[in-house]
């Protein structure tokens, strides 16, 4: 708890100018806390004190230090030291598979060196190179690139409660981003001459991408199978990405512990015949930790992947050394050596996800499993799946309500379906890469894993439906977070105890969560905003009265509808969302116009708001002491903007540009 403070105290104000000093001062007084506790002869509370508040700061601080040391800019060789602002020379390590995302090719890159000033310098840093397409280059994993270029930085975003792609890969320590071209890059040769676990994971998961997709699997089928066994997931369709979603089981496409669970098993299957012999049991001990390293590794270290091989180690390392460790410990240290690695794991969705999910089959599967017994070993197998199912949901809703705002109402029916169905799919797989070069094997296998993949699409595709699936748009704060949390925990504790006491408790903090609610409630009914959004090349405005929502989407795709609209619809309850095509909304005495409404003229009053859009020229004659706001949208070009922006300063007119100044969202008094 005092290093998770420690780490939430750190994202909030940064570290201190003298924390390491501080650091070393804690070290040294736990040392001698421990020392008077351990060898001062009279038993005193206070030396105990002494000891538990220098051990609580030591884990605080150590918290500053971790963060210190994972951020990559803190080393003197990063490459950001060196950046200009003119074109620089930049040597660099493919360190992933490229990834096609439309327009460009994105390459992860591990820096070399840079050139800056006239001169060279040896550089370290992770960077992401975007690649036009159509460029004749096939790049690989472990290939040296040179690149004239000019660093970029990735814009924050310009909507509200869009998601942070900057932040995202800020915590990845990637701070910088290339953009080029064939005429800019140059593969001077492949490096990996030297051994390095790390290559020799992204080898295999290139090597393990490579033949899968020349095997004939169908595109559905390959890029399900890449993410079922090495957690190479960039080319699975939008479409299945939300179908899996809507039904529940989105863990499935993403390598998780489910799927180094399945290795293990596998692994203490071919090893069973070694617990005859005690003299093995070191040697299978370490056999199994590495090859789950090395599934860690290939996976890229994925959040999941990482707390379950943990898990998976810690326990068989207690099994081999006669060591029975209680099972939360076991978990919680998992995190704790996690979060020693990687800090930011803290805000991953995976991270928290997996951890909870794990929590709750472990603590809430037993005290369901209890409450009914069932004979018949299939029914019973049935009924541990779906009890586990429940168990973890109940522990991961909230969090999951806080990121994805939906719920899926058959999620029970869809992982008793789906799950095996995954399962088989990646041992088929796994089968295939060990016989792929055997014409007959590799030809059923194909036609087996093509049918199971479109038999578990199907399933999915059954749930898909919003009027019977799955919940949408459901507002959810950090504070519904806090209290149903705490509402859980009360629940159990009345199961666990069933005391009166604990029910008055449950009663009075359901009570204060539906105040708390009625109250937002309230206040969102008595306001009225206009948002206009930031859409590159289009136009899109919402105005909320109250609860009703009234939706310009115009030209958006459904992609972009939910990437740019769609997270700030999502933070009001019960709202009703009106998609129209009108110039004209009225609210009060005010309204908002459009460019193609006649505003001011045939009598009409003047608007409160002027949105301007597709280049539309606009009538800019105004009264004396009326003077409505022109917003310029971004499906306006730059000349034309600048034009406009010039003529209402000209008048006075307050004017605003989406284009220069991102989003407006402007609180409406009438």
């Amino acid at each position: 708890m005092p290093y998770l403070a420690g780490i939430f105290f750190v994202q909030k104000f940064g570290i201190c100018s003298n924390s390491h000093l501080i650091f070393v001062t804690s070290i040294v007084a736990l040392v001698i806390a421990f020392l008077v506790l351990k060898y001062h002869k009279p038993v005193l509370y206070f030396k105990k004190v002494l000891f538990v508040v220098c051990l609580n700061s030591f884990l605080f601080l150590l918290a500053f230090e971790t963060c210190f040391i994972y951020d990559a800019r803190n080393n003197p060789t990063h490459y950001t030291h060196y950046l200009t602002s003119e074109q620089q020379g930049f040597f660099c390590t493919v360190s992933d598979l490229p990834v096609n995302t439309g327009k460009f090719t994105k390459v992860p890159v591990e820096a070399n060196a840079i050139q800056a000033n006239g001169q060279w310098h040896y550089a370290t840093g992770s960077s992401l190179v975007y690649l036009k397409q159509g460029v004749d280059q096939t790049l690989s994993i472990g290939d040296i690139l040179y690149v004239t270029c000019g660093f970029g930085t990735i814009q924050p975003p310009q909507n509200p409660d869009e998601f942070n792609y900057k932040s995202f890969l800020e915590r990845q320590n990637i701070f910088q981003v290339v953009y080029t071209d064939s005429a800019n890059l140059h593969k001077t040769h492949t490096a990996y001459s030297s051994f390095s676990l790390t290559r020799l994971g992204c080898g295999i998961k290139g090597t393990v991408v490579s033949i899968l997709r020349n095997v004939g699997l169908s595109q559905e089928a390959f890029s399900i199978c890449t993410a079922l066994l090495v957690g190479y997931d960039d080319e699975i369709e939008s479409s299945v990405v939300t179908s899996f979603s809507h039904s529940g089981t989105l863990h499935v496409l993403s390598v998780s512990g489910m799927h180094t669970g399945v290795l293990y098993g596998i692994l203490m299957f071919i090893f069973q015949w070694v617990d005859k012999y005690d003299r093995y049991k070191r040697t299978k001990c370490f056999l199994i930790i590495m090859v789950l390293g090395l599934f860690v590794l290939i996976t890229g270290f994925s959040p999941s992947v990482l707390r379950a091989a943990l898990m998976l180690a810690l326990i068989i390392l207690g099994k081999t050394f006669s060591r029975n460790g209680n099972s939360y410990n076991t978990l919680l240290l998992s995190a704790f050596l996690l979060l020693l690695y990687d800090p930011m794991f803290i805000g991953d969705v995976g991270f928290l996800l997996s951890y909870f999910a794990v929590f709750g089959i472990m603590y809430l599967y037993p005290i369901l499993h209890e409450m009914y017994v069932l004979k018949n070993n299939l029914i019973r197998w049935f009924w541990s799946l779906t009890l586990m199912s429940v168990a973890a949901t109940v522990f991961t809703l909230p969090i999951s309500l806080y990121y994805f705002h939906q719920f899926p109402v058959w999620f029970i029916f869809s992982n008793l379906l789906i799950i095996p169905i995954s399962i088989a799919l990646m041992l088929a797989a796994a089968i295939l890469l060990l016989f792929y070069k055997i014409t007959i094997v590799t030809k059923l296998l194909v036609v087996v894993i093509n049918a199971g993949t479109s038999a578990m699409l199907w399933f999915t595709q059954l749930t898909d439906d919003k009027t019977y699936g799955f919940i949408d748009y459901i507002s959810f704060t950090g504070s519904d977070v806090a209290f149903s949390a705490l509402m859980i925990i009360l629940v159990l504790w009345i199961i666990s105890t069933r005391q009166y006491k604990a029910v008055v408790w449950a009663f009075l903090s359901l009570t204060v969560w539906m105040c708390v609610s009625l109250f937002t409630n309230y206040k969102e009914l008595q306001q009225k905003e206009l948002v206009v959004f930031s859409v590159k090349h289009k136009s899109a405005y919402v105005l909320r009265i109250g609860h009703t929502a009234y939706v310009h989407r115009g030209e958006l795709t459904e992609k972009e509808f939910q990437r740019f609209l769609k997270p700030y619809l999502l933070n009001f309850s019960g709202l009703k969302i009106v998609f129209h095509k009108s110039d004209v909304l009225k609210y009060g005495t005010g309204s908002v116009w459009v460019s193609s409404a006649s505003a001011g003229e045939n009598g009409e009053e003047m608007p409160s708001y002027r949105i301007v859009s597709h280049n539309s020229p606009i009538s800019l004659k105004t009264e004396q002491n009326i003077k409505p706001l022109v917003i310029a949208d971004c499906s306006n070009s730059y000349t034309f903007v600048k034009k406009l922006k010039a003529e209402c300063a000209l008048l006075g007119i307050p004017f605003y540009s989406i284009k220069e100044q991102g989003a407006l969202r402007v609180m409406i008094d009438q």
